[in-house]
Parts: C-alpha cells; structure tokens; sequence
C-alpha cells in the first residue's frame, strides 16, 4: 500500500509539473507566478484563480474583503501585499478614510494581542471575561 501511494504521488507530481515552456508562458502571463516552482506552478495559478472568489463572488463584499486583506497585511507587515489590497481596496471604491480606519483595526487588534500575549494573561480567565462582556 505504502509503495502504491508513493508511485502515485510520484506520477502526479511528474505529470503536474510545468515544462520550461509552459513555465515561461505563465510568468510572462503575470511575472508573479515567477514564485512558483515548476512542479506546482500550474496548480498554484489555478488556486490564485479560484480564490479570487473570495473577494470577488463571497458573502462579503469585494471592497469590504480588500479591506480585510489590507489590515491582514498591514499586521503581517507584507511590503508586497499592502500595495497591493490597497490598490485593489481603491478599485472596490474604498475610501482613503476606510483605508485608514482598516488600518487602525489592525493595529488595535495587534496592540491588544501583543498586551495579552507579552504579559502572559491567563487565558481562561479572559474568556470568562469575554463571556460576561458578551451577555
């Protein structure tokens, strides 16, 4: 069974791996795909696809989900993704004042964490907190 799942995986990881011409094509497509090694880079363009949903076609709208991803990327500190969200938050119709208000969200969040976090608050004792705030 072992040697079965090994050749399996073996034979997808050949069969999904880009040719050097394939490969060329899909970073001239979009030089971001650069990232991408040969063997997942047609797989990793497809999910790239496919998760545009999540912005775009979701229960939350698009310039609200570009705003989360930009106060994600703010916390993160990620110098690609927050021009990025910005820009793409800009085309939703975000304002420059919701930009900012994204942005102060998520260094409230990451002020608090790191308060928590760095004083070693027990845990328990804050969700029983939140318990009682939350009635």
């Amino acid at each position: 069974m072992k040697k079965m799942l090994i050749i399996i995986f073996s034979l997808s990881a050949i069969f999904g791996t880009a040719t050097n011409k394939e490969y060329k094509k899909l970073v001239k497509e979009n030089s971001w795909n650069a990232v991408y090694p040969k063997v997942i880079i047609k797989d990793a363009v497809k999910n790239d696809k496919d998760m545009q949903a999540l912005y775009k076609e979701s229960d939350i709208p698009e310039k609200y989900a570009e705003l989360i991803a930009l106060a994600v990327s703010a916390a993160l500190k990620c110098q690609y993704c927050i021009p990025a969200h910005k820009q793409f938050a800009l085309d939703a119709g975000a304002t420059e004042e919701e930009i900012k208000i994204a942005v102060n969200i998520a260094a409230h969040v990451a002020s608090g964490s790191t308060l928590f976090y760095g004083n070693e608050f027990d845990l328990e004792l804050f969700k029983k907190q939140l318990e009682k705030k939350s009635k």
